[in-house]
């Protein structure tokens, strides 16, 4: 529970707070720490869409809103400490970004590349482990773009972001349906689909 004693108007302690300068030092450390190790978690974890944001968007969101927030409602937080770690995510981020285009390498172990994961209607397995995904999750994609059955689909890629792309034949047979009711028909034969 906040006092209300805390609350006096001072600019210089709202901005810089009672903090030795050391502090600062140990915020943009702390900083630096947290948004790597959260990176390689992130990157381990494999790729993951929320409500179109990815994951490292979903990061830089929580971690400027937790500053933000932090900042605007405690008295004893220094705006000077929110701003620094903002700033920081900020900078990283566009650091990131500029090193995944001047260097290949950054790129490649930064940013999951695109997985093949259908090919003239039928799943590609091997595929499947690169990613940590199985074929109900290949369905779900595709029924959320308007497939019905997997023979539609001449190539569907595994994107960086998340999503599907997927490419479709002209006139297909429509056979193996993906649709929910119609799986169970099929799960005594995983691999004819």
């Amino acid at each position: 529970m906040m006092d209300s004693k805390e609350y006096t108007f001072d600019i210089l302690r709202i901005l810089f707070g009672e903090y030795d300068l050391l502090i600062y030092v140990e915020i943009i450390i702390r900083v630096l720490i947290i948004l790597s190790y959260t990176m390689l978690i992130i990157n381990w974890i494999g790729k993951r869409v929320v409500g179109g944001f990815g994951s490292a968007d979903i990061l830089i969101v929580v971690g400027m809103g937790s500053a933000v927030g932090d900042s605007m409602f405690y008295p004893s937080i220094p705006l000077i400490v929110a701003l620094l770690v903002i700033t920081l995510i900020g900078a990283l981020q566009k650091l990131h970004v500029y090193l995944s285009i001047k260097f290949e390498a950054v790129r490649k172990k930064s940013h999951p590349k695109v997985m093949k994961l259908v090919e003239s209607g039928k799943l590609l397995y091997d595929n499947f482990s690169d990613d940590q995904i199985d074929k109900y999750e290949v369905y779900m994609l595709l029924r959320e773009s308007g497939i019905k059955y997997l023979s539609e689909v001449e190539h569907a890629y595994y994107e960086q972001s998340g999503k599907l792309s997927i490419y479709k034949y002209e006139n297909p047979i429509q056979e193996h349906s993906i649709l929910p009711e119609d799986l169970p028909n099929y799960e005594k034969f995983p691999h004819s689909l």
